[in-house]
């Protein structure tokens, strides 16, 4: 079954497929063709893709629904228990700020104070305390990297022509003497015609080596 086909058979978006299969929560069988990997899904990733569906709405995290598919016996009372712990804090911070009506404040810090006593035992989410380590984004690696190679070729191409043209003419020899004329035509044409097809050449890579539908 292809991307198009496991989509309206899930109603998932095809981003959110790709995503949980990069998070391994779904393993579908993978082919090389042409260099590239194409996935095949079968009746049963159709179904794991559909309870994975139910239990992200439910509120599971990605780990907790991970740890499930490994070994549900184990792993299964703990993360619904983590669950039902979120949503009983949940509960409690609406409750706590039920008791406090927004139209008695006239701007925000007034709000918040009062405010300030219902929530005073409780602590800052750990997304505003700790910064997330961020996904890596293969294709900007792709993409720069490939951009850097691109710039060390031309460089070394241009002087490569500097050297040559100045070892054929006198007039070309004192020229590029001026630094100004040496550099400017470097910076002008060479660095960015260098930039886009070293831009291009990362993009092709990256789309070259990702999963394919």
């Amino acid at each position: 079954m292809k991307m198009k086909e496991i989509c309206e058979a899930t109603g998932l978006t095809e981003r959110a497929v790709r995503f949980y299969v990069q998070e391994q929560l779904v393993m579908p069988h993978t082919q090389r063709r042409g260099g590239r990997t194409w996935l095949d899904f079968s009746e049963t990733d159709v179904e794991r893709l559909r309870a994975i569906a139910v239990l992200r709405k439910a509120g599971f995290t990605i780990e907790e629904i991970r740890s499930m598919g490994l070994d549900y016996q184990k792993n299964a009372p703990a993360a619904a228990f983590a669950l039902r712990q979120r949503l009983r804090a949940a509960i409690d911070s609406y409750e706590r700020v039920s008791s406090a009506d927004a139209a008695q404040a006239d701007n925000l810090e007034n709000y918040a104070a009062l405010l300030e006593r219902e929530v005073a035992c409780r602590n800052l989410p750990s997304t505003d305390q700790y910064s997330p380590a961020a996904r890596l984004n293969w294709e900007s690696i792709w993409e720069n990297l490939c951009m850097i190679l691109a710039v060390i070729l031309a460089l070394r191409l241009y002087a490569c022509l500097v050297n040559a043209l100045s070892g054929f003419s006198d007039l070309f020899f004192y020229a590029f003497m001026n630094i100004l004329v040496l550099i400017l035509p470097f910076v002008i044409f060479v660095l960015p015609i260098a930039l886009v097809l070293g831009s291009k050449a990362g993009k092709w890579l990256y789309q070259h080596f990702e999963y394919i539908p």
